[in-house]
């Protein structure tokens, strides 16, 4: 199968394709354009396909934490308005920005759910969080519409319409005041106090002992991300059969060199050999590379690269 790449044009920094007519700028003006191929099975990269999964997951415990703070038997929404008054009987005042953002989610999570178990031909009509209702009860709305789209999630991310849109809802950063809030909008704005701790192990992309373990919530495994800029890499427990876990909580860790400069990332044994990394990847599963802490060793890429060209001679 052709490769594929990220519907949401997700590109390499620095990387250029040969005819790019602003390679080599010293203004910056392409910071790269060689496209990021997409995970297998989706048509989204590895980025994007877990950091939607993870603000999916994160959208229950969001809205439970935005009504808490905008409980509405106890407050009183405004816009940025100051409000006085002498009752000392009357509710605080809490921003309007509070309300919309938690019920944008839930119009989000529910009109998802439902188009999951219904199919788009369903007249049913998505709607905002009830009047009153307090924040236990919009945690389980929310959690059983999380539920529901994450057990779909690799089907949805498999068609460029569907994913386009659910993208949109739930990872897309609008500037200023959002129209509508995307659940990434509000995690940035109201982020939910996690106490996560550094992992003793570096960031198998970057090298770098900058990954942050954040401990799983209400059955969700427990996620690591590295913190440096520009790197982004994250992943979760369950991610590569477990192995992350064995990294970063402290169980039996593979012996690894934090600078070995013979292992290589997956995207810098892809350049090594002028393949792509999907293609890398495919000879990790198919057991022709061995894969250690997310790396490979350059002497084996090598080895396997030249022995499928010879193959194909």
């Amino acid at each position: 199968m052709a490769d594929r790449f990220c519907v949401r044009g997700c590109t390499v920094k620095g990387e250029h394709w040969a005819a790019c007519p602003d390679y080599g700028r010293e203004d910056g003006a392409c910071r790269g354009c060689v496209q990021v191929e997409a995970r297998e099975g989706v048509l989204l990269c590895e980025r994007c396909y877990r950091a939607l999964r993870r603000h999916l997951e994160d959208s229950a415990d969001l809205v439970g934490h935005l009504r808490s703070i905008a409980d509405p038997t106890k407050a009183t929404p405004y816009d940025r308005i100051r409000v006085d008054s002498s009752r000392p009987d009357m509710p605080a005042p809490v921003a309007a920005d509070l309300i919309d953002a938690s019920d944008d989610i839930v119009r989000t999570m529910r009109a998802w759910a439902l188009y999951v178990q219904f199919g788009e031909e369903h007249p049913w009509r998505a709607e905002g969080l009830e009047a009153g209702i307090d924040a236990a009860s919009a945690w389980d709305d929310v959690n059983g519409c999380a539920e529901v789209i994450l057990f779909d999630l690799d089907s949805l991310a498999n068609n460029s319409h569907q994913i386009r849109a659910l993208c949109e809802g739930v990872i897309d950063i609008h500037r200023g005041e959002p129209e509508r809030w995307s659940i990434a909008d509000a995690a940035a704005r109201y982020s939910l106090d996690d106490q996560p701790r550094w992992a003793n192990a570096p960031c198998p992309d970057c090298d770098l002992m900058a990954v942050r373990v954040q401990p799983g919530r209400n059955r969700r495994p427990t996620r690591y991300r590295c913190s440096t800029v520009g790197c982004g890499w994250e992943a979760n427990a369950l991610d590569d059969r477990g192995l992350w876990a064995s990294v970063f909580d402290g169980g039996s860790v593979p012996t690894v060199q934090a600078h070995n400069p013979a292992l290589l990332t997956l995207a810098a044994a892809a350049r090594l050999v002028n393949r792509t990394v999907g293609t890398v990847r495919r000879w990790i599963d198919d057991g022709d590379l061995e894969r250690n802490l997310g790396r490979v060793d350059e002497h084996d890429v090598l080895t396997v690269a030249a022995r499928k060209r010879r193959s194909t001679e």
